[in-house]
């Protein structure tokens, strides 16, 4: 958008200077009908008098031409500057000139003649027509009124525009400023050339091979400062070409480059990190193309790097993992696509999770999240330790229980909050229940309840119930019940690793009745231990 306006302007600039040098030329024309018919040195003629290089008087002709064209001229130089485009050698031949010297100069359409005569430290300036009056081009005050107005519109609109603009003929020679680039010359040139036209070339741009590239390319950024403790000032340029001239606007993009600078920092900081983690990442833009990956990825699924930095589709990506024998083989190929679309819908949704258990043991844990601007992303992670961990754990839990269930005695096992956290087959068939299909959490406090009423009563229930809950065992717990049935029961309680407690059950015949007490402790719900 910057760049659209500074074409604009650019193209406002250019019309502004066109229209300037037309009306310049118009009202010199003027004057130089008037100089026809008057001598050199009369008040219509175009006369400067400079003494020691500084202005010190003009005729009222050429203060008109001074006043008209907007620039301070006070020496020889400033006037130099200001009839550059139509005398070009006017300043060598003035440095040439001798002390008691007159040459004279053409301009560069041999319209018009420049007299110059030094004598002593005097120099004097005129400027006469050549061609007839007859030729010459007259208007009337209310045309030269409207040029005037113009030309101090167009002029205020380029001096007050926020970035440098400038012309350059072919030679690479400056012929036109605006005011922000003469306060850039100020900040950034050289301080002997203060005041002086032409100002110097803050930039060095190829302007011929620049117009022979794309409009694109034509957009060049330079730096401008930046040593010598000046300050670092970035511009981007776009490049016109005027008849001979080139017409060069260049707008301050500083807070792009920082901008630009933060992006890459903040890149370069992810993609550090990302090349640290151990899961595999894969970016998938709005059209579903690779735009990110980090090497975890390609390790994990054995793509070659190369092929991932071809950005291929995520049909394609797809394609390379079923190849490579990395994802489950589909059982009907034909819905292979479906699939994919299924896929990167769930992952766009954020929805998508799913473990894929491969050949030679291997399973990933395959995540897709949406990304901002409609992008995916995929997240890969070798999960084959974790599986197998389980596995293992739950084998040993498999076989630990199958071991339980063959022991005769019936066992159960409280944690130290006294939930019941394993049985075994002979418990549930000694007490009737269905503990390992049960969903809810059974206490302490329930089962020793359900032991009670399925036995004579006796107080070694509160006392059971108190040894599971206390936190001080010094040895272990016997006492002997009756089922309902007559049958003499022993229960024993062992304490067990990380406050946990083994209580077994065993139906006796030879065993006289004890009951042992129970540790006293700071939990609550302690009975007194009965003898």
């Amino acid at each position: 958008m910057n760049l659209q306006i500074a074409g604009m302007a650019a193209l406002a600039i250019s019309a502004a200077m066109g229209l300037s040098f037309a009306a310049l030329w118009m009202l010199d024309r003027v004057n130089r009908a008037q100089q026809a018919a008057a001598p050199v040195g009369s008040a219509a003629a175009l006369s400067f008098l400079f003494q020691h290089g500084i202005l010190v008087d003009t005729t009222e002709a050429a203060q008109l031409l001074i006043s008209i064209s907007g620039r301070p001229v006070t020496t020889v130089e400033h006037l130099s500057a200001l009839l550059a485009q139509r005398f070009p050698t006017l300043n060598s031949a003035i440095c040439n000139m001798g002390p008691q010297q007159q040459h004279s100069l053409y301009a560069a359409d041999h319209t018009e003649i420049a007299v110059l005569s030094r004598h002593h430290d005097r120099l004097r300036v005129t400027l006469t027509e050549v061609e007839a009056p007859d030729d010459l081009l007259t208007l009337d005050r209310p045309t030269l009124i409207s040029f005037e107005r113009e030309l101090a519109s167009l002029r205020g609109t380029t001096e007050h525009m926020p970035f440098l603009v400038w012309r350059q003929d072919a030679a690479g020679a400056i012929t036109w400023v605006n005011r922000a680039y003469l306060d850039a010359c100020h900040t950034f040139g050289d301080p002997a050339r203060a005041g002086l036209w032409p100002p110097c070339r803050l930039f060095d741009i190829d302007l011929h091979s620049a117009m022979t590239q794309t409009v694109a390319a034509r957009s060049q950024r330079h730096r401008l400062g930046g040593d010598g403790g000046k300050p670092t000032h970035w511009y981007q340029f776009h490049i016109t070409r005027l008849d001979d001239d080139f017409l060069i606007s260049g707008m301050n993009v500083d807070t792009v480059v920082e901008a630009e600078d933060s992006l890459r920092t903040f890149v370069q900081t992810l993609s550090k990190t990302f090349a640290d983690l151990p899961i595999g990442l894969a970016v998938f833009t709005r059209d579903r193309r690779l735009a990110l990956f980090n090497p975890a990825l390609a390790d994990l699924t054995g793509i070659a790097p190369e092929r991932l930095i071809q950005r291929p589709t995520i049909f394609g990506f797809f394609d390379m993992l079923r190849d490579l024998q990395m994802m489950p083989e589909p059982k009907n190929y034909n819905t292979w696509r479906d699939q994919i679309a299924d896929l990167e819908a769930s992952a766009n949704d954020g929805t998508y999770r799913e473990t894929w258990h491969l050949p030679f043991g291997r399973t990933f844990r395959v995540t897709g999240q949406p990304q901002i601007d409609g992008a995916v992303a995929l997240l890969f992670e070798d999960i084959s330790d974790e599986i197998g961990l389980n596995r293992r754990y739950r084998t040993e839990l498999e076989l630990g229980q199958s071991v339980l269930d063959t022991l005769p005695q019936a066992m159960a096992v409280f944690s130290s909050s006294g939930v019941l956290t394993l049985t075994n087959s002979a418990y549930d068939a000694l007490w009737e229940t269905e503990t390992r299909e049960g969903l809810d959490t059974l206490f302490i406090a329930d089962a020793a309840r359900h032991w009670a009423d399925r036995c004579a009563p006796s107080p070694m229930w509160a006392q059971v119930r108190d040894f599971v809950v206390t936190d001080r065992r010094h040895a272990p717990f016997l006492g002997d019940a009756m089922l309902l049935d007559g049958r003499p029961l022993c229960c024993a309680l062992r304490p067990l690793t990380g406050g946990a407690t083994l209580v077994q059950f065993q139906i006796q015949t030879d065993l006289p009745r004890r009951v042992h007490p129970v540790p006293t402790g700071p939990r609550e719900g302690r009975v007194a231990a009965e003898g």
